[in-house]
């Protein structure tokens, strides 16, 4: 490297008067700006900046782009915890989960804290810090325009069919005008159909272990969807892929955000079946395919503007922030890009690792960070997660409480009823419950006062409307006076679920221990809802946390209370701004406060409000009984319901 001894014809008087322009700034502070510009000049003098920083100092926090004036800072920057989720690197943020802090990891660059003891002092970004900042940028564009398959705008386009006549003009009708009218409009469907197919092919393959008809042992592994477009795909051939690919990221990081991107020429696969892995020989499946000479996608969706190919993280929502440059040396760089989300709960940013490949800046690694847990919130859900190991048997009431809405009801204000009987024995494990909906209106009051009036209003001798009976194998559901299948000349059916691989068993403690369990095994795609994969047969946090305190960042802890003579938390969600329209249309829930048992982890009592913050809903068990003290599960002679009537779902 060749030398450039940028002051070494400068001389004190000068250097001094340069000095004076910067009073507030220490010995160190002066060192650290000199040691910025000689690697800005490639000085390879022994002065280094890890002299400078001790590399054996603490890491707090995340050092932003600039730092804001104060009369006294202690300001750290922070190191970005690299970790997964889901099942490509679920361990890693199972484990920071369980400990309840960040761990370490061997491949992360960490930033080291400085301090600035002097008022009004603002720190000088390193000289490369715009530069980077620009790389980043690009690197960012190129990455999420990567993401989408196709060119929308290009892809073919699906004719207009015939508008719909009018209820009056089908009302006047004559039965031949009709009939005549639908065999056109299907003509005519056929005919748009057609045409589109012309310039797209959809093919799909399902792959499993067994035989797909018998429901139970059989296993699903996947379904693929593949297209073809003869306009608008970005890329033509597998290759194509692989270079855009590599033009922009390590090859390495390519196999953990994009797992499986080439599949295996599809050519001599029969479309359009299931293969079955334990019998024949499958194919190999990727994001991207050859088949006959063409180049097949599968993506979320083909007909909506929000497609994309399957990664293992996604980052909703961009803040509107700078990208924050962290880690800078001459071939290598970290970049935090600020998002409202990320499909890995409680990460919030986008944690970039950049490095030199020739000339060209490529993204080597991307993990979503964020902020440690709070210790006290992650007990709750831990203990949430995992209710059904508080207790062994539980008997108890439960009351869901519904407001009419309707602004031309005269009962506005009121709300309907839905009582049940529960009963569960957590280690058998056997469950039954029965409930209906009361006859009477109540008027929404306090979670204590509507316990009261459901004592009230319950009555054992009502007709159940709704039984459910789980054996310890399957689980089987019922639902009287209604005709399940809509067909009221076969009478009513029930249904079954196979139950016996979703029971909390003994032997499954230490694969369902705590909150790592949700970690690796849900995915939150910026949807209100989603689901566990341990079904619980008893009263349990476990979806609470699922579908919404998942986010540490949308509920608090309140206060505490007792309710029904329970100690508990009182805990309130607020929904997130990038969930709250959405949700707010189709379930018109906007927040909500539960009472937690502190010794089980159960939602005692939950008042769920709408947008105009009026009580929507409340959910509530009472005369609760654990243990010795609870009621034993009936048992039901299933053959004597009629197992006929069920029908596997």
């Amino acid at each position: 490297m060749k030398d450039f001894y940028l002051f070494d014809d400068t001389d004190d008087v000068t250097l001094e008067s340069l000095a004076q322009d910067f009073p507030v700034l220490t010995d160190e502070e002066k060192e650290r700006i000199y040691a910025m510009s000689e690697r800005k000049y490639n000085n390879d003098t022994e002065k280094k900046t890890d002299d400078i920083f001790d590399n054996e100092e603490e890491v707090k926090g995340v050092e932003r782009y600039r730092r804001p004036k104060m009369r006294t800072a202690s300001i750290a920057a922070a190191a970005v915890l690299l970790i997964g989720a889901g099942s490509f690197g679920g361990y890693n943020i199972a484990q920071q989960l369980k400990d309840g802090k960040d761990g370490d990891n061997d491949n992360v660059t960490t930033t080291i804290a400085v301090d600035i003891t002097q008022s009004g002092t603002e720190a000088p970004e390193d000289p490369l810090t715009e530069e980077y900042r620009d790389a980043a940028e690009e690197l960012l564009a190129e990455y999420n325009d990567f993401l989408v398959p196709y060119n929308v705008d290009e892809l073919p386009q699906r004719k207009s069919a015939a508008l719909m006549p009018s209820d009056e003009e089908i009302a006047s009708m004559t039965a031949e005008e009709f009939e005549a009218y639908v065999e056109e409009q299907n003509r005519i469907s056929d005919e748009v159909e057609a045409d589109y197919n012309a310039h797209h092919d959809r093919i799909w393959f399902d792959l499993g272990i067994g035989d797909p008809y018998d429901h139970v042992n059989y296993v699903f592994i996947g379904n693929w969807n593949y297209s073809y477009f003869d306009t608008g795909m970005k890329f033509s051939s597998t290759d194509e892929v692989q270079e855009k690919a590599l033009s922009f990221m390590s090859q390495s990081c390519i196999d953990k955000m994009f797992p499986k991107l080439i599949g295996e020429d599809l050519t001599g696969y029969e479309p359009d079946r299931i293969y079955r892995q334990d019998i024949e020989k499958c194919p190999d499946f990727g994001t991207y395919a050859m088949r006959d000479g063409k180049l097949y996608c599968t993506c979320s969706n083909d007909f909506i503007d929000d497609m994309f190919i399957a990664a293992s993280y996604y980052f909703f929502n961009r803040k509107d922030e700078p990208v924050v440059i962290t880690d800078i040396t001459e071939d290598s760089f970290t970049a935090c890009v600020k998002y409202e989300s990320t499909s890995v709960p409680n990460k919030y940013d986008m944690t970039m690792k950049v490095v030199k490949n020739g000339e060209n800046w490529i993204i080597d690694d991307i993990e979503p960070t964020g902020p440690e847990l709070d210790a006290q919130k992650l007990e709750i859900v831990n203990k949430m997660m995992n209710s059904c190991d508080y207790y062994d048997k539980i008997s108890a009431k439960k009351a869901d409480f519904y407001a009419l809405r309707d602004d031309n009801d005269p009962d506005k204000g009121k709300c309907t009823v839905q009582l049940e009987s529960i009963y569960c024995d957590n280690r058998a494990p056997k469950e039954y419950s029965s409930g209906y909906y009361a006859d009477d209106l109540i008027s929404m009051d306090s979670p204590e006062n509507m316990a009261n009036s459901a004592r009230k209003i319950y009555s054992p001798k009502h007709e159940k409307e709704t039984e459910t009976y789980c054996d310890g194998t399957r689980y089987y559901y019922w639902n009287n006076p209604l005709d399940l299948d809509g067909d009221e000349s076969n009478g009513k059916e029930y249904s079954w679920y196979d139950w016996n691989d979703d029971v909390p068993h003994d032997g499954d403690a230490e694969k369902y221990s705590s909150f790592e369990d949700l970690m690796m095994t849900s995915y939150h795609h910026l949807i209100y809802n989603s689901s566990s994969f341990r079904p619980m047969i008893c009263p349990n946090g476990r979806s609470m946390v699922i579908n919404y305190l998942y986010d540490f960042s949308a509920w608090n802890i309140t206060g505490e209370t007792v309710f029904e003579g329970v100690d508990c938390h009182i805990i309130e969600y607020h929904m997130p701004s990038y969930l709250y329209k959405e949700s707010d249309e189709i379930y018109g829930i906007s927040s909500f406060t539960a009472y937690v048992s502190k010794e089980t982890g159960i939602p005692m009592a939950t008042l769920y409000y709408g947008s105009d913050a009026d009580v929507q809903s409340m959910e509530i068990l009472y005369d609760v009984k654990f243990n010795g003290d609870a009621e034993p599960v009936p048992d039901v002679d299933m053959n004597a319901v009629g197992l006929e009537k069920f029908n596997y779902k």
